[in-house]
């Protein structure tokens, strides 16, 4: 397997009908901005085994709040049968590549904090770190993964040259552990569903503006959890 950006409009193509395969979704990016992305400034990767399109990425230059310019992750997806041979890792490294040689600090994406192998790929094996807690950001999306639910994201920067984070201590812990039904729950019970992941954003978010943050994510066998910690100088009604 190996990984190369893609050009040609067949590759863009293929990427674009990897993504509806993948998210089945109706109205995937188009070939056409795909050709502006990978052409002008942004960069799409694939994931390859043999001649065959098992994963893509897609990455853009965006503006943060700071001014900052920065390296927009806007997707990453594997085919299932090769989610267990670090592709999504592969790709999420070519992104920094192509960061670095654009001489940009960072890269940012968003994602679903109630899926807990994505918790865990970027906490814990990418390293990023979470700055913020967003609401519906996407609105629905009505697609195989995300269905009708509110799109609620955190908000992850991952610069892969940074040391890696030191524990953070002096603060109180919390761990808040990701429900091990959501995807069962999401296909059998989208009501329900959708009252969990209401619930899991709103304690969310009132730890986030009480001064607590993420300091990563935490894994055994009973499943996957992230450990707040509390700022120095805050305090539960902060």
């Amino acid at each position: 397997m190996h990984i190369r950006r893609l050009a040609t409009q067949q590759e863009l193509q293929d990427a674009t009908n990897l993504e509806a395969e993948i998210w089945g979704a109706g109205d995937p990016t188009p070939r056409s901005l795909l050709v502006v992305f990978s052409h002008h400034g942004g960069v799409v990767t694939g994931a390859y085994d043999g001649d065959r399109l098992v994963g893509v990425s897609l990455g853009f230059p965006g503006i943060d709040a700071a001014g900052v310019t920065y390296l927009h992750s806007h997707l990453l997806g594997v085919r299932p049968e090769y989610r267990r041979h670090r592709l999504g890792e592969s790709l999420k490294r070519a992104q920094w590549q192509f960061a670095e040689e654009k001489g940009l600090p960072y890269i940012g994406w968003t994602y679903d904090p109630l899926m807990a192998p994505n918790a865990w790929f970027n906490l814990a094996v990418l390293g990023a770190e979470v700055r913020d807690v967003w609401e519906n950001v996407y609105g629905t999306l009505d697609d195989a993964i995300n269905g009708t639910m509110p799109t609620h994201r955190f908000w992850v920067v991952w610069n892969a040259k940074a040391p890696p984070r030191s524990p953070q201590g002096g603060g109180e812990h919390w761990r808040m552990d990701i429900p091990s039904n959501v995807a069962a729950l999401r296909r059998d019970n989208p009501e329900a569903a959708r009252r969990q992941a209401e619930q899991f954003f709103q304690d969310s978010r009132r730890l986030w503006e009480g001064g607590w943050r993420i300091a990563g994510a935490g894994r055994d066998a009973s499943g996957v959890w992230y450990d707040w910690v509390q700022e120095p100088g805050k305090d539960d009604d902060a």
